[in-house]
């Protein structure tokens, strides 16, 4: 595997190390960078000046070159996919190798791009036992027409303020399971209210041809495409009555609301998935959304039965 570089980390904290952060991120997000079209790289720059105000930033280099970049958030926990989750790249040499700097918490979740490593193992990275809790998966709006469907059996339409409580109940039936009886639905609830409401987002609702009652919802909510800041929309809800699944429903209408949001002006879009949940998965490439990057949460061994894991 060869030898491992001599690394330094340096924190860097004033105004004349911006420009060792941009050449940094340049070089260690590469794979980000090259995928966004020449009128959003500004906004890739922009958003890591911004997080270089709003979280610790530390920088290994060896011989002068950028070899790793971790941030740490000062203010963890408020939105886990806009500045406030710990970042985390470096060379291809480093993976399983780097060791990370004095003072960043080993026990947070790192949030990784892996745009062009399809075959490479996200965990663990740093020798730290960990697990990777989230995908997620990005596609631009722009890149191709999305079909409509005339012939589809289905109707799809904005949702409407008399739409609420049965759009409530369309995702409590989705998400109740064995393990889940009862499913906590405070949080749907209150972003489909300031959907509705206060026009915080996007919601189709779908039916069957000729019927009204509700068989399917989707929503997103505005939001920056992480580690690149380019205005998106987020994934928050996709769900499909359970007597209408496996019917092609849920790609329906996600592919007629990118149409729709594309139409209004926005470019990408992007969701947040289980990995075990592979159906999603799966889903979302089935959509054209590449894996554009994981969250892994790293920590020390302290699990008994874990000692003897390598």
């Amino acid at each position: 595997m060869g030898s491992t570089p001599d690394i330094v980390w340096n924190v860097l904290e004033g105004d004349d190390q911006i420009p060792g952060l941009l050449d940094a991120v340049s070089t260690l997000y590469r794979d980000v960078l090259d995928r966004l079209p020449t009128d959003d790289r500004p906004f890739f720059f922009d958003y890591w000046l911004r997080l270089f105000n709003l979280a610790s930033v530390h920088l290994a280099t060896a011989d002068g070159l950028p070899q790793a970049l971790v941030t740490q958030p000062f203010r963890p926990g408020t939105h886990e996919f806009r500045w406030e989750t710990a970042t985390l790249a470096c060379r291809d040499e480093l993976h399983g190798r780097l060791v990370l700097p004095p003072g960043v918490d080993s026990g947070q979740s790192f949030r990784m791009s892996v745009i062009g490593t399809d075959g490479r193992s996200s965990s663990p990275l740093l020798g730290f036992h960990g697990r990777e809790n989230q995908r997620g998966y990005a596609r631009s709006l722009t890149e191709c027409p999305f079909e409509t469907e005339a012939d589809a059996p289905w109707t799809i339409r904005r949702v409407r303020r008399e739409d609420f409580e049965e759009a409530i109940d369309l995702l409590r039936r989705s998400c109740v399971s064995e393990e889940h009886p009862d499913p906590d639905l405070s949080e749907s609830r209150e972003e489909l209210r300031q959907t509705i409401e206060n026009d915080a987002g996007w919601c189709w609702v779908a039916s069957r041809s000729g019927e009204s009652n509700l068989c399917g919802i989707a929503c997103y909510a505005a939001m920056h495409l992480p580690d690149a800041g380019v205005p998106a929309v987020l994934v928050t809800d996709i769900a499909v009555d359970p007597e209408h699944r496996r019917q092609g429903l849920a790609q329906f209408m996600q592919r007629q609301a990118f149409a729709c949001l594309r139409d209004l002006g926005l470019r990408w879009v992007f969701g947040c998935i289980e990995p075990e949940n592979h159906a999603s998965c799966h889903q979302a490439e089935r959509l054209g959304r590449d894996l554009w990057f994981r969250c892994v949460r790293f920590h020390t061994i302290s699990d008994p039965k874990d000692q003897g894991e390598t």
